[in-house]
């Protein structure tokens, strides 16, 4: 799966200060971990598998309307002929292919229009695009900056299985940029991602470690050893929509308890007082109060 060059060494930077500046005794020697960088595997597939190896058949196929056919060969020509590249790919998109959505995403020159087609994707069911949405919310490439809305999508991406956004859920965790500082989460995401094969985090894990006690390191161990990816989810109420949830009507002043996306009395008691207070009627997290939510914390940055 490609990404966007520029925004994987935002979230790499991000991680060496992180170490830089936290634990002191690693040096210059973090900085090589963290600029290490393993492409995704992750990726949906055509819909439609073309066979032949002959580009007037792929072509006669995709002109026939196969939307396999028209996202193969859009992928063949985006090096080539990027133009032809993205007629073939927007055919395909437009008919729901995700990842032809996804490819033009990561094709535009325009961040806007690229977050534009990154929706799409993700509405799709793209895991990849799940993470670069959080990339462009997390740094405001395209769109509005929003950290906690940002760290949404990359919970989202990482509990579907994408290395890269368990790594930056961990970085994302330690760094607090979206509530608290939550060691032990960072070092549960950390700790996942290695497993799926993410290089370069050794040094921030020993570092980490370093700082907990054995019974904690013991049961965040056994998280790590239970968990299991999930179904790639665009719900509301969901487990990332909830810790967003959370984080913002606590910035907003309403006592939701930590961050952590699991419900409890305090979260649906804070999630009934904001919807009173604006005037959303009865009832649980849904899209409108999620938007409000968006919507209060712009005004209160601004």
């Amino acid at each position: 799966m490609r990404h966007m060059s520029k925004a994987n060494g935002a979230v790499r930077w991000v991680a060496l200060g992180l170490v830089l500046s936290v634990m002191p005794v690693l040096g210059g020697c973090a900085a090589n971990a963290a600029k290490t960088k393993t492409p995704q595997t992750q990726e949906n597939k055509p819909l439609t598998a073309v066979k032949s190896p002959l580009k007037s058949n792929l072509l006669g196929l995709a002109e026939s309307g196969d939307i396999g056919a028209q996202y193969d060969l859009g992928l063949t020509l985006i090096e080539t002929d990027p133009k032809a590249a993205a007629k073939w790919l927007e055919r395909a998109a437009l008919q729901g292919q995700g990842s032809a959505a996804y490819e033009l995403g990561l094709m535009q020159d325009d961040a806007r229009r690229a977050v534009e087609w990154l929706s799409m994707a993700s509405a799709m069911g793209h895991v990849g695009a799940h993470y670069q949405l959080g990339e462009a919310y997390l740094y405001g490439r395209g769109t509005a900056k929003e950290p906690g809305w940002g760290l949404m999508w990359f919970e989202r991406a990482a509990r579907a299985g994408d290395g890269e956004a368990q790594y930056a859920m961990g970085v994302s965790m330690l760094s607090g940029v979206a509530g608290l500082v939550q060691r032990e989460e960072a070092l549960v995401w950390l700790l996942i991602a290695k497993n799926n094969q993410r290089p370069g985090l050794d040094l921030l894990i020993s570092a980490l470690k370093s700082r907990m006690s054995s019974s904690t390191i013991e049961t965040i161990d056994g998280r790590v050893s239970a968990w299991s990816h999930e179904a790639v989810s665009d719900k509301v109420g969901d487990r990332a929509t909830l810790r967003f949830a959370q984080y913002a009507l606590g910035r907003l002043g309403f006592k939701a308890g930590p961050s952590d996306g699991i419900p409890g009395e305090r979260t649906e008691r804070a999630i009934k007082a904001f919807r009173i207070d604006q005037g959303l009627g009865g009832g649980a997290l849904d899209g409108r109060m999620l938007y409000r939510l968006r919507e209060r914390l712009a005004v209160m940055n601004r």
